[in-house]
């Protein structure tokens, strides 16, 4: 079996031009969409960057793996030899199995993994356990410094990734493969030129923030705010959003780059590929621009499309399941043949990648535990959060917040207070689902709280307040 996972940082499903984005930021993306099926509403289990990608790669939630934020609570996912002193082998009723990761999966069963990604520079020990072989690419030799004055994760281009995967598979020749490219783009700061730019300054605004939302957004001395981010009026946000969308183009570029090579060589159609984004990124729509540090739609949700290999049957088109990326490692299992390991917590795909009319989830859940400490649940109807932990925004951000997300997709009026019922009933089972989902006693989430979520930590000091 041949499987390509494309990670695309910071890509927000509603700036992906296939997913009805008024910019062309995504014409091979578009195309991929057109091969395979494309979730509208795809959540990320875990934001951002660390969590996300253990919920992609243990096919467990962040609730259940341990990782729910960066820092030092970030550096080990929850597994036996984590937990114990581990002598080696594993004990009859702890077999290693229902502890493999996704790309353990693959090299258990003799199938090259290989992974393409400066992650474990951010850093992420557990994130390279086990591939046959991981490459990190080396930054430009021109000039590239982050926002901060120095070369870190975030320079990698997408171009180096891809010339770094298409070597990868040519080392391959025709054998099966597990490729698993990250790309860095569209993640800040924005690199592109002023004539990559210019090309989106013309495309339509969202509706928020309004101007005298930024107005007020400018009163809040808060990180990433906008006084800090210089957002004095809507032309503001125009350059900001045409900076974002001209990396997403960048990114989309080179990714279109690595998906020709395997049409080129004859193996797009025999590939399962799947695409997503570790998380999005919201422009001021509550208060923050150019960050991600909520569970509102602008972080959590992303693109998510799947392309089967061509032997297999599926419907083409859009779902409106509601999904997370902890359902990417059972799909995939499903394709490769194999059982999905005990302790994964997703489910299979294939039925819907099938049948549009296959039977989906009531609700799903997610977290965010860098900024601010919430859970969310989102039904058909319904968004709830719950914020156990404010973050920079005591003060601002209420314990609970209820969005009738059909009515008010930018999630800009709170019902609480007028459907409390609903709140109660969405957090019960909010409640039952932790309690379903977590790894012994003790939620994850809610210790971070109790600490203190570590981007608060590391950043606070430095305002005070809004």
């Amino acid at each position: 079996m041949k499987v390509l996972c494309i990670d695309i940082d910071s890509l927000r499903a509603d700036h992906v031009s296939g997913y009805g984005y008024h910019g062309e930021t995504t014409p091979n993306i578009d195309d991929l969409i057109a091969d395979g099926v494309a979730f509208s509403r795809g959540y990320v289990a875990n934001s951002p960057c660390m969590p996300s990608r253990a919920a992609l790669t243990s096919g467990r939630y962040g609730i259940a793996n341990g990782v729910e934020t960066h820092g030092q609570r970030s550096q080990q996912i929850d597994r036996p030899e984590n937990r114990t002193d581990w002598a080696g082998s594993w004990t009859e009723n702890e077999p290693d199995r229902p502890w493999w990761t996704l790309p353990e999966l693959f090299f258990q069963n003799g199938i090259r993994t290989i992974g393409v990604s400066s992650f474990p520079r951010h850093p992420a020990p557990w994130f390279y356990h086990v591939w046959h072989e991981f490459r990190q690419p080396q930054e430009p030799d021109e000039e590239m410094t982050t926002e901060w004055g120095h070369v870190a994760f975030q320079t990698p281009r997408a171009a180096a990734v891809t010339d770094e995967a298409i070597a990868a598979l040519e080392s391959v020749d025709d054998e099966e493969f597990f490729l698993y490219a990250q790309y860095w783009d569209p993640h800040a700061p924005y690199n592109r030129t002023d004539e990559e730019i210019d090309r989106f300054r013309d495309v339509e605004l969202p509706p928020h923030p309004t101007a005298e939302q930024i107005e007020c957004h400018r009163e809040w001395d808060t990180l990433r705010g906008a006084s800090q981010e210089g957002i004095e009026s809507r032309d503001d946000l125009n350059e900001l959003l045409s900076a974002y969308d001209a990396e997403i183009r960048y990114a989309d570029r080179h990714v279109g780059r690595l998906l020709d090579h395997l049409k080129a060589t004859g193996q797009y159609d025999e590939t399962l590929i799947v695409l997503t984004g570790d998380h999005g990124e919201e422009f001021g729509e509550h208060g923050l621009y150019r960050e991600h540090w909520s569970t509102h739609d602008g972080t959590q949700r992303v693109p998510m499309v799947i392309k089967p290999p061509a032997e297999t049957t599926f419907e083409p088109g859009f779902r409106d399941h509601l999904i997370t990326n902890v359902d990417f490692a059972p799909t995939i299992a499903d394709y490769l043949g194999e059982p999905t390991p005990d302790r994964w917590q997703g489910a299979s795909l294939r039925p819907v990648l099938e049948s549009s009319d296959a039977e989906g989830r009531e609700f799903v859940v997610f977290d965010h535990g860098l900024y601010t400490a919430q859970r969310a649940v989102r039904t058909e109807e319904w968004k709830l959060i719950r914020t156990y932990h404010p973050g920079m925004w005591e003060g601002v951000l209420p314990e609970s917040q209820l969005y009738e997300m059909d009515a008010d997709p930018w999630e800009q009026t709170d019902v609480a207070d007028e459907h409390p019922e609903t709140v109660e009933r969405l957090e019960d089972e909010m409640l039952l689902w932790a309690a379903r989902h977590r790894t012994g006693s003790v939620d994850p989430l809610i210790r971070i709280a109790e600490e203190g979520p570590s981007g608060y930590n590391s950043f606070a000091a430095q305002f005070e307040g809004i």
